[in-house]
């Protein structure tokens, strides 16, 4: 018996894994503890225990951890089959062990966590759109995707994000971002951006507890401290940041760091396993920069030919190509120098912040995929998988 997350409906908003005090969720590869003992029966020195408890009426397994008894093997993160146990210098030094707090299941804001015939949550159906791109009735009106469009095709109306699609070049990158899941792309349950909620805090000298933002708050997550008067916010939410907005006295102060987009769709070239120093060597062969590396954060992004570049160019400079690979079609960006006038547009608009303008006469424009492929050639010559072409 172990906690269950419907990942498909999942906003990846990081809530349960920050509330977790073992760690044992990982969202990004929906890993989970499932209760196995595996790291129970190989613990040397029974740091780990196996105990009963009683939840809604009903015995249950869980993992108790007597952290004077752990000399930090390790043993029980090589024996555990998930992958999500792990052992440190950070107490608890053994993590990754369920023991079914709760508060994984009490913290999601859409309730799609269960402990299965115990705590059971009604299954979310996702009725995904099959138009090309469609904003539903989940839209709360934060804005987000406005700011995060490459084309400027969204505007706010009556607190509904809408969407002109004869600027939209249908990127997914609003679907990849929207917190509530309101926006669908081609029919599909898009791949959710990865955030981090570096801080979200309130000032409780600002505060008057005037609860605008308890109220405002789609997932019922920030919680009253009616004894000190002031509002308690979650370590980790969807970062609408409508309680943010709707703040009279901006005592509220939220720090959401997002990841790079997804390509367009599951098709052509993508990022499979993100090994930083493979990727390095991919992005040295490129002969127009399309894969960029950030040495400080230690992250690398790369064209994921949205094509925002070819519907801002004004002088037709940029053009969204075909090209075929081993009988399939896939898109590339053509670009045309000697049509290049240095404006600069398709370097605002890039989501990837890969385009850069150059003094080549040449070729005045770098950071676009021409899906040549010597990347993928690279990385398949180091025998790691950290590109793939679907």
């Amino acid at each position: 018996m172990s906690i269950t997350i419907q990942k498909e409906a999942c906003l990846v908003c990081y809530a349960c894994q920050a509330e977790c005090p073992t760690k044992a969720i990982d969202i990004d590869s929906f890993k989970v503890c499932s209760l196995c003992m595996s790291c129970v029966k190989v613990c040397p020195t029974g740091a780990l225990v196996e105990e009963e408890i009683e939840i809604n009426g009903k015995k249950v397994k869980r993992v108790n951890y007597l952290a004077h008894k752990c000399k930090k093997c390790g043993q029980c993160a090589e024996a555990c089959p998930v992958g999500i146990k792990k052992v440190d210098d950070e107490f608890p030094y053994s993590k990754g062990h369920c023991v079914l707090c709760q508060k994984c299941i009490e913290v999601c804001p859409i309730e799609i966590i269960s402990l299965p015939g115990i705590i059971d949550k009604p299954r979310k159906e996702i009725k995904v759109p099959k138009e090309p791109i469609v904003v539903t009735e989940a839209c709360v009106g934060c804005g987000l995707c406005v700011d995060e469009c490459p084309v400027d095709a969204i505007r706010l109306e009556g607190n509904k994000a809408v969407i002109d699609k004869s600027k939209c070049v249908y990127c997914s990158i609003c679907a990849q971002t929207c917190p509530w899941n309101a926006i669908f792309v081609a029919g599909r349950i898009p791949k959710k951006r990865r955030k981090e909620v570096k801080k979200f805090e309130v000032d409780a000298e600002k505060c008057i507890f005037c609860l605008k933002c308890v109220e405002i708050c789609p997932g019922n997550m920030i919680k009253v401290d009616k004894e000190n008067m002031i509002v308690i916010p979650p370590k980790s939410c969807p970062a609408c940041k409508l309680c943010v907005n709707i703040c009279p006295v901006d005592a509220l102060e939220l720090d959401v760091k997002l990841a790079s987009p997804h390509p367009i769709t599951d098709e052509g070239l993508v990022i499979v396993e993100e090994d930083f120093e493979v990727l390095k060597k991919c992005a040295s062969v490129c002969p127009t920069e399309a894969i960029v590396v950030d040495e400080e954060k230690k992250e690398v992004r790369m064209c994921i030919v949205c094509g925002a570049c070819t519907v801002a160019c004004p002088t037709g400079a940029l053009k969204l190509g075909k090209i075929v690979h081993n009988g399939k079609e896939y898109n590339r960006i053509e670009f045309s120098p000697y049509l290049c006038d240095r404006c600069g547009k398709c370097v605002e608009v890039c989501p990837m912040k890969t385009l850069r303008l150059t003094k080549s006469k040449k070729l005045p424009l770098k950071g676009y995929c021409v899906m040549c492929l010597l990347c993928l050639s690279c990385a398949q010559a180091e025998k790691k998988n950290v590109l793939t072409l679907k």
